[in-house]
């Protein structure tokens, strides 16, 4: 019962190949969010460079990552019809959304950088720029995936990248509750 369930997202090389990835990535951040949760507690003040604009942007930007995830899943289903054309679309709609994010991204650091004064010497600013930028990286490899696969969909993988993209997601809800919601303020609301 289980395993047919489950057969499908390892059934190909590329899909074993992706779940190698996301366990070694999934262990990299896990380490990161200790380290993060090791000089939390060590700390004796922490910040809380997130307001309240900083928090709808943060919830515009898991709104952008939760939307690829949709937009993929919805291509994942559109790539067993015999036309590509509508799954190639939804892969474009989600390599978009994920670019949206990307951007806004940038626009949080910028802000945190040159408005809040956030740099890599502070243990805060050490953690939040190490998690934030790889998990950027990795949402950029993600399009550029997104992109490859959409140039051959017939013959490339699209669940392959559906999981990647997944676990993206994943990863960065919990960057929203570790990071983010926990590093919040809402005074001067």
């Amino acid at each position: 019962m289980i395993r047919e369930i489950i057969s499908p997202y390892y059934g190909t090389r590329a899909r074993r190949h992706t779940l190698v990835a996301i366990a070694a990535q999934g262990a990299f951040f896990a380490a990161l969010l200790a380290v993060l949760f090791y000089l939390r507690w060590a700390a004796e003040a922490w910040p809380h460079p997130f307001h309240f604009a900083s928090l709808i942007m943060v919830f515009g930007l898991t709104m952008f990552a939760m939307s690829s995830s949709v937009t993929l899943e919805i291509s994942v289903r559109a790539a067993q019809l015999p036309d590509p054309v509508p799954a190639i679309r939804w892969m474009a709609i989600s390599a978009v959304t994920w670019l949206t994010f990307l951007f806004l991204e940038v626009v949080e650091w910028v802000r945190l950088v040159f408005l809040e004064r956030l740099d890599w010497s502070t243990s805060f600013g050490a953690t939040y720029l190490s998690l934030t930028v790889t998990h950027w990286l990795f949402a950029l490899g993600c399009v550029c995936w997104i992109i490859y696969v959409a140039n051959d969909i017939k013959k490339r993988d699209v669940v392959a990248v559906a999981l990647f993209c997944h676990f993206l997601n994943l990863v960065w809800i919990v960057l929203l509750f570790s990071l983010y919601l926990s590093s919040a303020t809402l005074d001067g609301i």
